[in-house]
């Protein structure tokens, strides 16, 4: 005996239940409420996460901003301590000979 298939190869047991002429006026208004509220509520966490990212974008700046100054600083220590050994060297010589 061969079973009755409908579009898909679904059972017509199957497509019974998927019918869509139970749904009631009322009970896709209360679903599309329910799928308004998740997408209202992932726009919420998306805007956090915005901010959260400002936040961390903002303080790496004053990081990034900070090691430069330290870097150029740190330069500036060894370019004097250069010449200082420089003018160091040059004393020593003249004397030592």
């Amino acid at each position: 005996m061969r079973r009755l298939r409908g579009p898909y190869g679904l059972g017509a047991d199957v497509l019974e239940r998927m019918a869509v002429t139970d749904l009631t006026f009322t009970e896709l208004h209360r679903d599309l409420g329910r799928m308004e509220g998740r997408f209202d509520a992932m726009e919420d966490r998306f805007d956090r996460v915005e901010q959260t990212l400002d936040r961390i974008d903002q303080r790496l700046a004053r990081i990034e901003s900070r090691e430069s100054q330290l870097r150029g600083a740190w330069w500036v220590l060894a370019g004097a301590a250069g010449a200082v050994a420089a003018v160091a060297w040059a004393i020593l010589g003249h004397f030592w000979k």
